[in-house]
């Protein structure tokens, strides 16, 4: 059975700026701190392409509580640059969407992500190659925890595709498993992508034939005038 683990980590490019953490405190110091992001450790099923290929080969030999420092050369990161990934787009493309392009703009082209080079001439030059492409990284990563139950296994694909699993209620019997969902949790608006990937991620990885959610809907007290 592939081995659930959670890891904290702070990834920098080489003689670089760090440009991912799981600490609050890192992003804040690093000007990098986004509201919406989630700084906690974060759950990581080895082995399956959760993260970079050289961070998944040293996380394979670490323990529980073991923490080190790994530099991972552009091949087992985010690959080398590619001039093939360098596009020139009419401007008109842009303007249709309302888009003014300017240069260091990220922009989302044909489903990928890109970010606007130069612009001339009616055309906008898009680069698609990953801004850390080429980039030598190093990674100070902790191995926090592991999963040594099916019931905590549920709970760190819980905690992946729902951000969270605060207040879930788990039931594992036999082959089927019970989840009831918070308040919180079912009102996402992406709620459906969430469960269907969940149990897509629980069928993959243990050994369980159905999940079964559970929600509650009250109907909104009046308030008193």
């Amino acid at each position: 059975m592939e081995k659930f683990i959670k890891i904290s980590y702070t990834g920098k490019i080489k003689d670089g700026k760090v440009f991912d953490t799981t600490s609050e405190e890192i992003a804040k110091k690093e000007d990098i701190y986004n509201e919406k992001g989630t700084y906690h450790p974060m759950p990581v099923i080895l082995g399956e392409k959760q993260v970079i290929e050289g961070l998944d080969d040293a996380l394979k030999g670490m323990n529980t509580g073991e923490e080190k420092t790994v530099e991972i050369p552009p091949e087992k990161a985010y690959g080398n640059r590619d001039p093939n990934l360098i596009r020139l787009v009419p401007l008109g493309m842009f303007k249709k969407q309302k888009i003014n392009p300017v240069p260091g703009m990220p922009v989302e082209l044909d489903g990928r992500m890109a970010r606007i080079q130069t612009v001339a001439g009616g055309r906008v030059r898009v680069d698609f190659n990953s801004d850390l492409a080429g980039k030598t990284l190093v990674f100070n990563v902790k191995v926090d925890d592991t999963a040594k139950t099916d019931e905590d296994r549920v709970k760190y694909l819980i905690e992946r595709n729902f951000n969270g699993n605060e207040n879930f209620n788990i039931k594992i019997s036999e082959k089927n498993l019970d989840i009831s969902i918070p308040e919180k949790a079912y009102k996402d608006r992406n709620i459906l992508i969430r469960k269907a990937s969940f149990a897509a991620e629980v069928f993959k990885y243990l050994d369980i034939d159905k999940v079964e959610f559970h929600e509650m809907w009250e109907k909104p007290k009046k308030e008193k005038k």
